[in-house]
């Protein structure tokens, strides 16, 4: 498989994909060459991952189970894994993306900033939380399939049960976007009891369902979906007081299904950082809802370019 620096390009100070030749963006050709850049875009966010964020390659195999790491999918975790008392799971959604990405089309043709999960990994270790970083999408080769990941599902529901279980965690938060949200659903099929899973931030993702299993929990669950449509204005996201068992909607920011992540960043700390309670709910997602356009209180997005982060290498 090539790399970025065999196939002429590089991510730039500022995260922006460059060519070497003459300095200028990402311009398509052919698909072909497009998916032969993507495979090694995946390599430089795996990368990135360890060198930049610290974070680990994990085989996803259980303990006591035999056979060769090739034969298994992997996903990335920070080293205070077992150590932190508060973990951030991030999980992406469906088709070509891998772990540490939201969007493959934004990290070639806009930046590592807005395409890559990488600022929720950087800003959760700054905070002394745990990361994980699933990677559903890589369930096998053209050889065969990856045992435990089979699926997207299966894989989600194995990393849960690997690494939500350090004797001193006592929170875990999740992001997941578009399909991520199916996959979690599957993951808190046997999980939504813990109540330690605390709270969920969606990003435009229309599947997630609450299992029957979050009826056993003794504390709430918060679920939050980042929508990519409509505007602030519109009354599918007025607050309402928390109720068990709802997702709370809120503006992306954007109307764009891929930019939602990035835009939704400082709303979803804002929640995460927040002590919840059903006396507080209102007031602070009220005050996280305006977070997404980065300080741009109370305006309507109605062009379909986001403001633009960059991400400095």
């Amino acid at each position: 498989m090539s790399n970025l620096a065999d196939l002429g390009y590089f991510f730039d100070d500022q995260g922006v994909l460059r060519t070497k030749e003459d300095n200028e963006k990402f311009k398509f050709t052919t698909q072909e060459a497009y998916e032969t850049l993507g495979e090694a875009v995946d390599e430089e966010i795996f990368n990135l991952l360890e060198t930049r964020c610290g974070l680990e390659r994990k085989v996803l195999k259980p303990a006591g189970i035999e056979g060769d790491d090739e034969d298994f999918s992997f996903y990335f975790a920070s080293k205070n894994l077992k150590t932190a008392e508060t973990m951030l799971i991030l999980m992406h959604g469906s088709g070509v993306v891998r772990a540490g990405q939201w969007a493959r089309r934004l990290i070639i043709n806009e930046n590592l900033e807005c395409g890559t999960q990488i600022p929720y990994v950087e800003r959760a270790l700054k905070l002394g939380w745990a990361v994980v970083v699933m990677n559903t999408n890589a369930n096998g080769t053209d050889q065969q399939e990856f045992k435990f990941s089979r699926t997207p599902e299966e894989h989600a529901e194995m990393v849960f049960k690997m690494c939500v279980g350090g004797a001193k965690l006592k929170s875990v938060y999740v992001v997941a976007h578009s399909r991520g949200g199916y996959d979690l659903s599957a993951a808190l099929k046997r999980n939504g009891s813990d109540d330690r899973i605390q709270k969920i931030c969606l990003t435009d993702s229309p599947w997630f369902r609450f299992p029957k299993s979050c009826e056993e929990r003794k504390t709430p669950l918060y679920v939050f979906n980042f929508l990519a449509r409509g505007k602030y204005s519109s009354s599918e996201y007025e607050v309402h007081e928390y109720q068990a068992g709802r997702v709370t909607d809120l503006y992306a920011g954007t109307k764009i299904h891929e930019w939602s992540s990035h835009m939704a960043i400082d709303a979803v700390f804002k929640i995460f950082e927040t002590e919840l309670n059903e006396s507080n709910f209102v007031e602070t997602v009220n005050e996280a809802k305006y977070l997404v356009l980065h300080g741009k209180e109370k305006e309507d997005v109605e062009s379909d370019e986001p403001s633009v982060k960059k991400m400095k290498q």
